[in-house]
């Protein structure tokens, strides 16, 4: 048995005793679903926040300034959760004050979200996720990500300090330039790496697995 499917064994294991969880892959029978689609102008000041319950969120990079944002809400057959859950319900909501853009979908209860963003060079990236995968690749700035259960799979791309990756259960790595330890610890793991650049990367994970990739 690899090292992954070790990782999610225990994780799974630990989950069972506290609650029932269904991972955000793919579905084999959709009930509902719901598409929603935004625009919004940014600057290299801004400073934007995500956050999400059950899902994927992946980012593309993109030039300009303005980002766009896709968001896929649904519920499957397959799915444990809430059959009160209400795909109609699910409005993606933007939250601004100054150069702080936070972007969320209030009524997720039940429900599942995927998010596609194209994100051009922004101050700073938070990132919340209970369930789910974060994926994609981002312009170097200053991160911060944190993801309950899943995966974080990233590329970056530009110049940066520090980067901090911690995993309470799972695997974590950093690849690419500058001075790299990855390190475990029976089922704990954490990865830093420093470099010569301004921006600082923090990538938080309860149980599962971290992937930085650097460009």
């Amino acid at each position: 048995m690899n090292r992954q499917r070790t990782t999610w064994s225990i994780a799974l294991g630990m989950i069972a005793g506290i609650t029932v969880i269904s991972l955000p892959f793919t579905a084999s029978a959709q009930q509902h679903e719901k598409h929603m689609n935004a625009e919004y102008s940014v600057t290299s000041a801004t400073e934007l926040n995500f956050d999400s319950g059950v899902g994927t969120i992946k980012f593309e990079r993109s030039e300009g300034d303005v980002m766009e944002v896709s968001v896929r809400a649904y519920k499957d057959d397959d799915t444990v959760f809430d059959k009160d859950g209400n795909v109609e319900d699910a409005e993606l909501v933007a939250e601004q004050s100054g150069d702080q853009l936070t972007l969320r979908v209030p009524n997720q209860d039940g429900i599942q979200l995927d998010w596609v963003i194209k994100m051009p060079k922004v101050s700073r990236v938070e990132t919340d996720l209970g369930v789910g995968e974060i994926s994609g690749d981002l312009w170097t700035t200053n991160i911060q990500i944190d993801l309950g259960v899943g995966e974080v799979d990233l590329d970056i791309y530009g110049d940066y300090k520090t980067i901090k990756t911690d995993v309470g259960v799972g695997d974590s790595s950093i690849k690419g330039m500058g001075n790299i330890e990855n390190n475990r610890f029976l089922m704990t793991a954490n990865s830093r790496a420093t470099s010569s650049g301004t921006h600082r990367v923090n990538v938080d994970a309860g149980v599962g697995d971290i992937n930085i990739h650097v460009h």
